[in-house]
């Protein structure tokens, strides 16, 4: 087969989970001998054109360096979908037995749909279901409600964030800049109903059925071996803090993703905390650490590679976002590396710790997830265990690699 996948962004230039869950596909199914090409944006230091584990990358589309600023988002919503429709010549030149769009990619799905080539789109966020893209209604709970204007208003107005930038004033009551989110919700909407839609957890699946949309669930596909602790090619760091219990947070700094109800919920505490992100909200966590005196540090996002390190020498995983999480990679990769994970319960974090293992507290309960880490402070005290073991290894079986590509193949070949 002959597979195109479009993509706003590829690695080395990765926003999130869907980037590393493309990478794994695409190499894995040029492993099986499948034509794989990527059509996906140009940056500063890529080369527009190479091949890299038989998978060919064409960086021809243009888009905003990341998802922060207005700016970047402008260039995301009106220069991308353009981008890609100037491609077209290029991708009847490729001549591909499929088109796979990744994320909001699927906005160009009414421009391809004329190809006569059958479409594929991965759901693994929210902007084509929800005008803010976190699906939290009013800034408090999540939404529970089929998006219209009227909603929308009163939503992103009690809003503290929009997309991850910070909601300003200028966002919040500039009817221009509201108009222009909403249409763009509404084109990316739209445009499913040209695809065969892939749904990485159960709950985007029961989403997109309230949408009126039918979907297959795929999850996102783990290279577990690569989180095995017997994996050979990660190294144990020396931790100067051997009497304290390391806790781990990754990913942004937003309030949605709930790194400041970590902070608050080890106050007092005697363990260290190491936080892996960026956002705008990072100067107030750097004030909540000073304030309360925190054994914790805000580094610098890492590479994906550097990821199955951070988890070995972690004793403890925190996953506290407040918004529901279409996925729980974390979750398995944690319960790969055999390493506590606690997470909120919503969305596909839910989800992934029923199947795998970790614990559940109530989203923004800093009391309920004070206790689970002290829970599971003592057990690993009282044991003197590096790791406390609580996972179904068949279950995170089902998230290889191997699994999810086979899935897909079929779900290919029956369209």
């Amino acid at each position: 087969m002959r597979i195109l996948f479009i993509s706003e962004y590829y690695p080395p230039k990765i926003m999130g989970g869907g980037e590393i869950n493309l990478s794994i596909l695409a190499e894995s199914l040029a492993k099986k001998e499948h034509e794989v090409v990527v059509l996906t944006s140009i940056h500063e230091g890529l080369k527009p054109e190479e091949i890299i584990n038989d998978v060919k990358i064409l960086r021809k589309l243009k888009t905003g360096d990341n998802a922060s600023g207005i700016l970047n988002n402008f260039k995301r919503s009106l220069i991308y979908p353009r981008s890609i429709k100037k491609q077209i010549d290029i991708i009847k030149k490729i001549n591909p037995n499929f088109v796979h769009f990744i994320g909001n990619s699927v906005i160009a799905a009414k421009y391809l749909s004329k190809l006569n080539i059958p479409l594929f789109a991965t759901i693994e966020s929210y902007p084509s279901l929800c005008p803010k893209g976190d699906r939290i209604y009013n800034g408090k709970k999540e939404c529970e409600f089929i998006c219209s204007p009227t909603k929308f208003i009163k939503c992103q107005s009690n809003s503290s964030e929009i997309g991850k930038m910070k909601n300003k004033f200028y966002f919040k009551y500039n009817p221009l800049f509201l108009i222009y989110i909403y249409i763009y919700y509404k084109r990316l909407n739209l445009s499913l109903k040209h695809c065969n839609l892939i749904a990485i957890s159960e709950y985007l699946k029961d989403l997109l059925k309230k949408h009126n949309l039918k979907s297959e669930i795929i999850g996102n596909a783990i290279n577990i071996g690569l989180f095995d602790p017997k994996n050979k090619t990660v190294n144990k760091l020396n931790n100067d803090d051997n009497n304290k219990i390391k806790i781990v947070y990754l990913g942004s700094l937003t309030k949605y993703k709930g790194p400041q109800i970590l902070l608050k919920a080890i106050t007092d505490l005697s363990c260290s905390c190491e936080l892996y992100g960026e956002g705008p909200l990072k100067e107030d966590l750097q004030e909540i650490i000073k304030e309360n005196n925190l054994d914790a540090r805000i580094n610098l996002p890492v590479s994906y590679d550097k990821v199955p390190e951070i988890y070995l020498n972690a004793d403890i995983v925190v996953f506290p976002s407040i918004w529901p999480e279409p996925f729980g990679r974390i979750v398995i990769e944690s319960a790969a590396s055999k390493t506590m994970v606690i997470g909120s319960n919503i969305g596909g974090i839910k989800e992934t710790i029923l199947n795998c293992g970790g614990e559940l507290f109530e989203p923004g309960d800093i009391k309920e997830l004070r206790e689970k880490i002290i829970k599971h402070t003592n057990k690993l005290e009282n044991k003197n265990e590096e790791k406390v073991e609580s996972f179904n290894k068949e279950k995170i079986k089902e998230y290889s690699t191997n699994n999810i590509i086979k899935k897909l193949e079929l779900f290919y070949q029956e369209k």
